[in-house]
């Protein structure tokens, strides 16, 4: 059974993940049960606090303390107390010492282990270095780019580049190429591009190919052009003929004839299009009747056709017409990205770099859509359960890549969960899907397969914060719901297009599980909804001078500090925050004992630390010993923290030091420490950090040891991707490594201050949202990519086209694009309401502009007329809510307005509730960083597995002794090679002298079979695990094929303690393959340790 549990914020779902796997535990007979279960989420803080949450709770069950999980185990396993803590304690037992096998992992971590485990059937070396970052590569690419742009082969990407460079310009009136170019390259790892790259990539390596669809695509354009001109003289000449002007029509509208013929292509508006309809709409009551006859003659004699020309080719045409400039204007950008690719792909082969981004496409094209793919046939022998966390962010190739697992493992009536909220869905940026929890799980299981079950009280927020959420995103919901509806009504009919009814209910949708219920002890919270007015001075302005006042509000109330999170849409919001409340703070306004620090909820910045600056300082000078700005900064560093001088003294130090002529580092340093500098020249970039800590004493400057110990974990890191070049770190660090953070810890008591993403998963006692106007279709600034494709022609012959949204889309091929996207952005964005306002527990405070009453009656006239969008943002969204909302929201609930100052509030202001007091423990702080020496180093050899996914005995894992199997098999020609080829495996530390008895009992087991000594004999061609590459290009590799003339024998053999018909599935589609070779086919499956071969037939 598949449990689908659709979990709103604060639902519990962390309890019911928990409850699930305690449950499964006890649900088996045997031990180590935790092998064969697999729970996977989205982030390594989510891992660890699972993983904690399942141990604290077996412990609280195994000591017999207090535990929510007890009674319903109790009942389910028909145990009584004591039954359920000894079993409590023996699983904990269990997996604690087993610990490594508690597979509690992220989705990326757990196809990095498949991949890793099989890297070679897959053709790749195992010994890559995995780059968790597509920065650092891509930037690199980007660098090569350039470096190979004089080459004459590369002068369309030259043109591509300047058209890239021109349009930067246009958009921003200020360009940098190379950041320009990363932020679109970053494109190449979206999965909408990265499913067609290959196929997009050799068609445009085809230069004449491009020119072709260039040419073909213009040819549209021409001709329309050239149609609309000649249809528009034929009207003018007729008009001419019977002596008409523009004037004799009503509004005349005939003048659209003289744009065409400029050239000025304009669609023709409702009062031209009425006069192909009917001759008396081309005049009004007013017109002399001899004009209305000389008007009639004419629209008799061909002007009617004219005009009824003119509609119908700015119907279909002129969308194809439309489209052309679309696609025109991005086609180059198409070209940069599949020139990027290659020089990433050279780049990432040279260095033997692993992008994780490149994770789920490959194993994709490895599964292909089989129900049996080998490189998770023996993980399936070993995981029997799947739990699956934050379904809402997994992408669509991620689903694709798990689905065998599950599939197989309900269909042996194994239990499997996916919890998610399509509500908390905020990042589809990095290919997340919602569409998966809300449509897609749905089809690809039956409905006897799956059991849906809402979690639907809400466990974290106070009554009136659940109530205001419950009504304001209904309303929402409905409200985007209808405008969407009205757009695409005012363009496109539903009877002609079937897309439009797929859309016409996808948000409300998407928002049918949105009441929660209140737990029994919430208290009763409080919601407070402030619009400022937007027109004496910036809105933005007056909410941050709103917020220090609203924080020494909250800390008269018992909240700590601690206690109060900011929240914000994005980074540069947060440092407007940041700036504002810092010179606060540093005014004579602030008030002594309150709080107004702020701690990011990303830590601190590394580069920003006094001891960082004069590491890096120093590193600079060693390639550049003239430069006097890192001079400048390595001295002043030097004064304040060793030589401990205020700042002016230090400034007047340095500006009496003498020119440096010397090359000396700092005229500030000692002769021994100069000295020491120069002795390090030539040392590695990590030996030379290390050393440059130990000798000036770095980890003991004040407050810098976190910042010291960060630095040379990021110099660690650096250097074990195998690159060691200091000049390259000092570039990697000027574009990346400076703005990387240190984490702070948790009970720092200052206010947390972060943006929505950050939030997510997150509560506070007290929330603000002081900047709470974000756009509903994302922001207008930066260009929003489509990746579309068409089947009309010409526009079908590239499989995918990179395309601008924006309003021009509306008519043009890419309608349906326009409105999908238009869709999702307004789900995107009211998600980001969503997480933020559910992150409160006893205060919610938004801060928005108010609308502008001078505009106020316009607007709503425009609304009654027109039907295209009125609600543009959130601030919009939450004036509607507050405009339609009733006197009360729930039974104790009242909301109280102030129209004058616009202040909306549902429940009074709160107190911080009494905590009790668990522990006075503070965290230790750390002031020191230890260096040592290089040379005094312990210097470890590590032997490392390429394919062992576990690190343990063979007698405990089945699925390492089934891998060492499948390998000692593979080098054994004849039985005789037996004891060679594991002495091998023990001289190379693969097995030890204690797992070499559990192999060797293995093959006896296997000897044993009476066909295995006829496989072995020596006889016929040996083919050991040789890849066959089928007509659909897919990789097949069979274990053993003995040629004999024209006759092959295919043997798969099998480990594990279990039969399965898709064994046989797997031997016969060998069979198949080597049969349309020209060869008599037999194949066997050998189950070794069942002692039993079983013979494949074909149909």
């Amino acid at each position: 059974m598949l449990n689908v549990y659709r979990a709103s914020a604060g639902s519990g779902k962390t309890f019911q993940l928990t409850k699930d796997y305690i449950h499964l535990l006890f649900r088996n007979q045997g031990e180590n049960l935790h092998r064969h279960i697999l729970a996977v989420t989205f982030t390594n803080k989510a891992t660890e606090e699972m993983k904690s949450r399942i141990l604290k709770e077996l412990f609280a069950l195994a000591q017999g303390q207090p535990s929510n999980y007890r009674k319903s185990l109790m009942e389910e396993y028909g145990r009584n107390e004591a039954e359920v803590n000894l079993k409590a304690k023996q699983i904990l037992v269990s997996l604690l010492y087993d610990y490594s096998s508690f597979a509690v992992s992220t989705i990326d971590s757990f196809f990095q282990q498949v991949i890793r485990s099989f890297a070679r059937e897959m053709g790749i070396n195992g010994a890559y270095n995995l780059e968790m970052e597509n920065d650092a590569v891509l930037s690199q690419a980007v660098d090569n780019l350039f470096f190979n742009l004089s080459k004459n082969e590369n002068k369309l990407l030259l043109d591509w580049l300047i058209s890239f460079a021109e349009e930067s310009m246009e958009q921003n009136g200020k360009w940098n190429l190379k950041n320009d170019i990363i932020n679109f390259g970053a494109e190449i790892f979206k999965e909408n591009y990265q499913y067609r790259a290959e196929e997009i990539g050799k068609k445009l390596h085809n230069r004449d190919f491009l020119g072709k669809y260039i040419g073909k695509l213009k040819k549209i354009k021409t001709d329309f052009e050239e149609e609309v001109k000649k249809l528009a003289q034929d009207g003018i000449r007729i008009m001419t003929d019977f002596e008409l002007s523009h004037d004799d029509f009503s509004y005349k509208e005939t003048k659209l004839f003289d744009k065409l013929i400029s050239g000025n292509v304009a669609a023709p508006n409702s009062r031209f299009r009425k006069y192909a309809d009917d001759v008396e709409n081309c005049t009004n009551k007013s017109t002399p009747n001899w004009v209305k006859n000389k008007v009639n003659s004419a629209y008799i004699s061909g002007l009617g056709k004219c005009f009824e020309k003119i509609n119908e080719i700015f119907q279909e045409p002129f969308i194809r017409y439309n489209s052309v400039d679309i696609v025109l204007k991005h086609i180059y950008k198409l070209g940069i990205l599949s020139d990027l690719a290659v020089e990433i792909n050279q780049l990432t082969a040279e260095q033997n770099t692993f992008l994780i981004s490149d994770t789920n496409l490959l194993l994709n094209r490895i599964i292909d859509n089989s129900d049996t793919p080998y490189v998770y046939e023996k993980i399936g022998n070993k995981l029997q359960h799947f739990m699956i966390d934050e379904f809402q962010d997994t992408s669509v190739l991620q689903w694709k890549n798990f689905l065998p697992l599950v599939r197989n493992s309900l269909a042996e009536n194994n239990f499997n969960m996916v919890v998610g909220d399509v509500k908390q869905s905020i990042y589809r940026w990095r290919n997340s899907d919602w569409k998966l929890l809300d449509e897609q799980i749905f089809k690809d299981f039956t409905p006897q397969q799956i059991r849906q079950e809402p979690l639907n009280v809400n466990w974290r927020s106070d009554r009136n914060i659940v109530k205001f959420n419950n009504n304001f995103f209904s309303q929402s919901a409905q409200l985007l719901q209808q405008q969407l509806n009205a757009n695409i009504q005012e363009y496109l009919p539903a009877d002609k297009y079937p897309f439009v009814s797929e859309l016409s209910n996808k948000i409300q949708h998407a928002y049918t599980d949105t009441e929660q219920k209140v737990s029994e002890k919430a208290g009763a919270g409080h919601v407070c909804i402030q619009f400022i007015p937007n027109d004496e001075k910036n809105w933005q302005e007056e909410s941050l001078n709103r917020l220090p006042i609203m924080l020494e509000n909250f800390q008269d109330r018992g909240y700590k500090a601690s206690d109060i999170a900011i929240l914000v849409r994005e980074k540069k919001d947060a440092a407007l925050v940041i700036q504002s409340l810092m010179n606060y703070k540093n005014s004579p306004s602030a008030k002594e004992g309150y709080c107004y620090d702020i701690l990011g909820n990303e830590g601190l910045l590394i580069g920003k630390a006094s001891s960082v600056r004069f590491i890096v300082g120093l590193l600079k000078l060693f390639v550049s010993p003239s430069d006097d700005i890192q001079l400048t900064i390595v001295s002043l560093e030097y004064a304040l923290n060793k030589l401990g001088k205020t700042k002016n003294e230090a400034l007047r130090d340095i500006a009496a030091l003498k020119e440096n002529t010397e090359n000396k580092f700092s005229h500030l340093f000692d002769c021994e420490e100069e000295k020491a500098l120069q002795a390090i020249r030539h040392y590695s970039l990590f030996d030379r950090v290390e050393q440059i800590i130990s000798l000036f004493n770095i980890g003991e400057w004040e407050n810098q040891a976190p910042f010291v110990q960060a630095f040379q974990d990021l110099v660690y890191n650096f250097t074990a991707k195998g690159f060691s070049d200091i000049s390259d770190f000092l570039s990697w660090w000027d574009e990346a490594g400076c703005n990387k953070f240190v984490a702070m810890p948790a009970d720092q008591e200052a206010i947390h201050i972060m943006t929505i993403h950050k939030a997510k998963g997150l509560d506070f006692p007290v929330v603000i949202l002081p900047l709470c106007d974000w756009a509903l279709e994302g922001n207008i600034h930066k260009t929003n990519v489509l990746w579309c494709e068409t089947n009309v022609p010409p526009f079908s012959e590239l499989p995918l086209l990179p395309i601008s949204y924006n309003q021009y889309l509306r008519q043009s091929i890419f309608t349906q694009n326009y409105f999908d996207e238009q869709m999702h952005l307004y789900i995107d964005n009211l998600n980001l309401a969503y997480v933020a306002f559910t992150r409160p527990k006893n205060e919610l405070v938004c801060m928005a502009p108010a609308p502008d009453e001078k505009n106020e009656e316009k607007n709503e006239e425009k609304k009654k007329k027109s039907t295209s969008e009125t609600v543009k943002n959130v601030s919009s969204l939450l004036w509607q809510f507050v405009q339609t909302q009733q006197s009360t929201i729930g039974e104790n609930s009242s909301m109280r307005k102030d129209d004058e100052n616009k202040i909306y509030e549902w429940g009074e202001a709160t107190y911080a509730p009494q905590k009790e007091i668990i522990s006075s423990t503070k965290s230790e702080k750390f002031v020191q960083y230890p260096s040592c020496n290089s040379a005094q180093k312990l210097q470890i050899r590590h032997q490392g597995t390429q394919y062992l996914i576990e690190e343990k005995d063979l007698s405990d894992s089945q699925l390492n002794y089934g891998i060492i199997m499948h390998e000692i098999l593979r080098k054994i020609t004849n039985q005789a090679d037996q004891d060679k080829v594991l002495l091998e495996f023990v001289s190379s530390g693969q097995i030890s002298e204690a797992e070499k008895i559990t192999v060797e009992k293995g093959l006896e087991k296997f000897w044993s079979l009476p066909q295995a000594k006829e496989w072995f004999n020596g006889e016929g061609r040996i083919l050991n695990e040789t890849t066959i590459l089928s007509p659909e290009n897919r990789l097949h590799r069979p274990d053993r094929v003995i040629i004999q003339e024209a006759k092959a024998t295919v043997i798969d053999y099998k480990f594990g303690q279990k039969e399965s018909k898709y064994h046989l599935a797997q031997v016969k589609e060998y069979m198949d393959l080597i049969a349309q070779m020209g060869y008599q086919t037999k194949g066997y499956v050998c189950y070794a340790e069942l002692g039993k071969v079983v013979e494949v037939f074909q149909n």
